[in-house]
């Protein structure tokens, strides 16, 4: 099992990643906006059914990966843990411009196919997860566990965007998508350094 600690900080990175604005959340508000915050939800749930997808598929390969070639934990903790801090240090330099892209079919089938296809959640199960289960065994049954955790912390935050979406398309201030931005960037910053530092040094 992992251990408690462990879990609060995934917790921290995960609520960082899915309350930073990206494609699948700018999709949930525009839909929620256009037509109501239904529609934003089916958005929303259909994204969480492409990352089950994504969580199954990557707990596989990981767990498969980590069996034969064990040197590969060591590398996808770098890489892994890189990316956190890299990502921390793009989402403190976003403008918060959402992508525009338009929904041409069932809202539900539409998050679940732009989620699938999206390379940054392919990185970041196969990469990020997969540190935070260490040495332990299992790979497959910890990673997810991780993996499902993760489509939770998104679908709470992919329904939230949906309720407050005329908010935040008419109402708030620049000042506050930068100020929600800066919150979820050091959080990732100081996790994904710390994740480093703690391995390597």
């Amino acid at each position: 099992m992992i251990d408690s600690s462990i879990i609060l900080q995934f917790i921290i990175v995960q609520i960082s990643f899915a309350f930073t604005p990206g494609l699948i959340i700018a999709l949930v508000a525009n839909e929620s906006v256009k037509n109501g915050r239904k529609k934003g939800i089916e958005v929303g749930i259909g994204a969480a059914f492409g990352a089950v997808v994504i969580t199954t598929i990557s707990s596989l390969v990981v767990s498969f990966v980590f069996s034969v070639v064990p040197i590969m934990t060591t590398v996808i903790y770098f890489v892994g843990s890189i990316y956190i801090v890299f990502k921390g240090i793009q989402t403190l330099r976003d403008d918060s411009k959402e992508d525009k892209r338009k929904i041409e079919e069932r809202a539900l089938i539409a998050g679940f196919k732009v989620n699938l296809m999206n390379p940054k959640m392919w990185v970041l199960f196969l990469t990020v997860l997969p540190i935070f289960i260490g040495t332990q065994e299992n790979y497959f049954v910890n990673l997810l566990f991780l993996g499902l955790l993760t489509v939770v912390i998104n679908l709470f935050a992919d329904i939230g965007y949906a309720f407050m979406s005329s908010y935040f398309f008419y109402n708030s201030s620049e000042g506050t998508k930068n100020i929600i931005n800066k919150i979820c960037g050091v959080s990732l910053i100081v996790i994904g350094s710390y994740l480093f530092i703690s391995r390597f040094f």
